[in-house]
């Protein structure tokens, strides 16, 4: 007889192994809404996209999140595009970032969420990663710069706190460098965002 999946066996039948979030952060959220598609786990990894292979969700916080799962992308160049990197986590990363680009990265509890941490890189020009609640222009809940790390394959992972927040609220991560022009090299690629938990004696 035939068991049913376990909601383990339909996550991994989604994402490879690395781009998990661990089951047990699962009951760190709140609220926790998976909408997919229903699209095989090949049409969720295709080829390079601003269009995201996922429905919104909403991720268990604090938790590991890959920057290519982000539910929609804007700007006025367009918003992000996901690309294949073999040396990146998940094997994908978000890049084309130019001045002004975001993407919506789902709600968050600031309760059990203290600070985001960013992988990212840059061959370019540097620049600033703005959090805002609500909306791309909405308050800004905390900021961090991603300098040039000396080529896209060297990494760098600065942290920046949130605060200014209550209850639940839908993250933006907004691109920002005034010095970006036509002609311009990208900012810089982001890898993953992890959600920290408040340290011990946090007020």
């Amino acid at each position: 007889m035939n068991r049913p999946p376990s909601i383990r066996g339909v996550l991994r039948s989604l994402f490879p192994p690395r781009d998990l979030i661990p089951i047990a952060g699962l009951v760190l959220c709140p609220v926790l809404t998976l909408c997919l598609l229903a699209s095989s786990p090949s049409q969720a990894h295709a080829a390079p996209s601003r269009i995201p292979g996922l429905v919104p969700v909403t991720w268990p916080q604090p938790a590991f999140c890959e920057a290519e799962w982000f539910t929609t992308t804007g700007g006025a160049h367009g918003g992000a595009m996901t690309e294949n990197r073999a040396g990146d986590s998940g094997g994908r990363r978000i890049a084309e970032i130019e001045d002004g680009d975001w993407i919506d990265l789902g709600r968050v509890s600031p309760a059990t969420v203290r600070s985001v941490t960013v992988r990212a890189a840059s061959g370019g020009i540097g620049g600033t990663v703005e959090f805002r609640s609500g909306s791309p222009s909405g308050p800004l809940l905390g900021s961090l710069a991603v300098p040039v790390t000396g080529g896209w394959e060297r990494p760098a992972s600065p942290t920046a706190r949130l605060t200014g927040a209550e209850g639940g609220v839908r993250l933006f991560a907004v691109f920002t460098n005034p010095a970006w022009g036509a002609g311009s090299a990208d900012l810089f690629a982001v890898d993953w965002f992890r959600f920290n938990p408040p340290a011990a004696g946090d007020g």
